[in-house]
């Protein structure tokens, strides 16, 4: 039995009460960031909103079996879900959700957890990336590097590696691209955000240029896989918090990426009503499945 997680109100207290299984989407960028560029809008990919489409294993647990993107309007896009996936010996268990907006990467050290997919875009040499989350200071193996995700043939990603002394924000693409020291930001819930051209790569957190050095040639392939929460099967697993991401396939100009970056500063997480609901939604759902 999976249970999808969702944050319409009515969704889920009239599906519990009339036996309708609570599958509905409601999240809507367009709507919530109005100023929104046209270009911009016809070039977003997909946007993984933790207060939807996150599927557990079953209405008590936490257990994460899949994460299902929306467009623009809040259309569930089924044929880019990233699902739950695993090297070495972790337990699925190791991605877990809140209930309400956020999940959980952890790595015991002898494997670990990832969710895996693969994106509908088109070719394209620009791209942008902005994800609300954190990585943990503890994470195992953290010298080797930690991945938040990994897109196409490493054709875009973000990782949290040692150098200079520290701990830096780094992108590889085939070569390693660093930037600079991001040890200020463990454990805290930040807005990281990545726009790459055919010749260039610029990445922030909180809207801070974090001034990642070199010249690189880049390219995204069309219908990309995507992984989030590792680097590959090979590992480099995150250990922390991801609660939202949001994928374009172009370079999102300063206004358009400030627009973004302000909303999920500043994204709502859902209302008291609606934490009633999920709770007393397995009473009223036992036996219901989507």
């Amino acid at each position: 039995m999976i249970h999808y997680k969702t944050r319409r109100i009515g969704a889920f207290i009239l599906a519990g009460l009339f036996g309708a299984a609570p599958c509905a989407f409601s999240a809507a960028l367009f709507t919530d960031v109005p100023g929104l560029s046209a270009g911009a809008q016809a070039s977003l990919v997909a946007h993984y909103d933790g207060r939807t489409g996150v599927a557990t294993s079953n209405v008590t647990s936490s257990t994460v079996n899949s994460w299902t993107p929306v467009d623009g309007n809040g259309n569930a896009l089924s044929g880019m879900v990233v699902t739950n996936t695993g090297h070495g010996t972790a337990a699925d268990s190791h991605i877990s959700y809140d209930g309400s907006s956020t999940l959980t990467f952890t790595d015991p050290g002898s494997g670990g957890r990832y969710l895996a997919g693969a994106l509908s875009n088109a070719q394209s040499t620009d791209f942008t990336v902005l994800w609300r989350g954190h990585y943990e200071a503890d994470a195992p193996f953290a010298t080797s590097g930690n991945y938040a995700y990994n897109i196409g043939s490493n054709d875009i990603s973000h990782q949290r590696d040692d150098g200079g002394g520290g701990f830096r924000v780094e992108m590889y693409n085939g070569t390693t691209y660093a930037g600079d020291d991001i040890q200020v930001y463990d454990s805290i819930d930040t807005i990281w955000s990545t726009v790459i051209t055919v010749n260039s790569h610029t990445a922030y957190a909180n809207g801070t240029n974090l001034n990642i050095v070199g010249s690189p040639t880049n390219n995204v392939d069309a219908n990309a896989g995507i992984i989030m929460g590792s680097y590959s099967s090979s590992g480099y697993d995150l250990v922390g918090d991801m609660s939202q991401m949001i994928i374009f396939n172009s370079a999102l100009s300063d206004a358009d990426r400030a627009l973004v970056e302000d909303f999920l500063t500043t994204v709502p997480e859902p209302s008291g009503t609606l934490l009633l609901g999920l709770a007393v939604l397995p009473f009223l759902m036992r036996r219901r499945t989507c």
